[in-house]
């Protein structure tokens, strides 16, 4: 992996969708279940539904009473963060036990929110079995209404699936590879940086696909074929190497220039051109490098 892009705001969309999802899965159980339940025998229903009830009822109290005990714990733990801390800011005290507080306190503070979404999450099931308990006492046309309820749900849950698998997709997205085993050559951007779509960061380079560039003379090409014996000499290294042409470019270096010659007013003076030809090592050296220049000579075969 060569890169990886920020990917914290679709993280908190795909946690968000997550969240959804898993929500309206439990909808979902629960309608179904409910219809189910419906069509059984109503009288053996709302009598589970009322022990059901009952049973949250106890669970409901004995979490307020929870949740109350530890937000009286809080506030004396609260008086001792302001107190510490001014111990602390004041170097009256370790930071050690600055920080001792400081967690306990944290800790405590996240243990009463969580059980408050828990509070919440069995208020949510106790309407829950009292609109279950309503439906029971509804005649049987209700599990009609139930079912089109769920086939609703139910497309509502691929539509948040769908939007889930594209937000992945774009995470996936998000982590850039090398498409071979090479090295970077250049860093266009810095970490932390923001980009545009289609901007260039690295750049790497194949060390095995390196070759030699040389602009031959269209006078000078016949004779040159693939897969002619080439010596390669490099300046910086005062070396020479074995290699062979690869390929002649279809068309002159001109042909695709910038800004290419004007022969609209009929002069034209006539002028040989140039004519990319690759080289290829037969063996990649370790010393020579991207860039460098130096001297070809190509055997001719006729």
């Amino acid at each position: 992996m060569l890169a990886k892009l920020d990917t914290k705001d679709l993280e908190i969309q795909k946690n968000e969708l997550i969240n959804q999802i898993n929500a309206l899965k439990q909808k979902i159980q629960a309608s179904i279940i409910q219809k189910d339940k419906l069509s059984k025998d109503i009288d053996e229903n709302i009598n589970l539904i009322n022990t059901q009830i009952k049973k949250l009822d106890k669970l409901i109290e004995a979490k307020k009473y929870a949740i109350k005990a530890k937000e009286n714990k809080l506030q004396k733990l609260a008086n001792d963060y302001k107190r510490f801390s001014r111990l602390y800011k004041n170097r009256k005290i370790s930071y050690e036990k600055y920080e001792n507080v400081k967690t306990a306190f944290f800790v405590l503070q996240n243990e009463i929110n969580a059980d408050k979404k828990m509070l919440e999450s069995m208020n949510e099931d106790k309407n829950a079995l009292f609109i279950k308990l309503n439906i029971a006492e509804n005649n049987k046309k209700e599990v009609i209404r139930l079912a089109k309820l769920t086939d609703s749900m139910k497309s509502q849950l691929k539509v948040l699936n769908d939007k889930l698998a594209f937000i992945n997709q774009h995470i996936k997205e998000s982590f850039i590879y090398a498409p071979f085993n090479g090295k970077i050559a250049k860093k266009f951007e810095n970490p932390d940086e923001v980009v545009n779509a289609g901007s260039k960061i690295l750049s790497i380079v194949n060390p095995k696909d390196l070759y030699v560039l040389v602009l031959l003379e269209e006078t000078k090409l016949k004779g040159i074929k693939k897969g002619n014996y080439a010596k390669i000499h490099i300046d910086a290294t005062n070396r020479d190497y074995d290699g062979y042409v690869e390929k002649i470019l279809p068309a002159s270096a001109a042909t695709f220039a910038l800004v290419p010659r004007d022969i609209s007013s009929g002069e034209f003076t006539k002028l040989a051109q140039r004519f990319y030809v690759r080289i290829k090592f037969k063996k990649i050296p370790k010393d020579v490098l991207v860039g460098m220049s130096g001297e070809v000579e190509i055997a001719k075969s006729y």
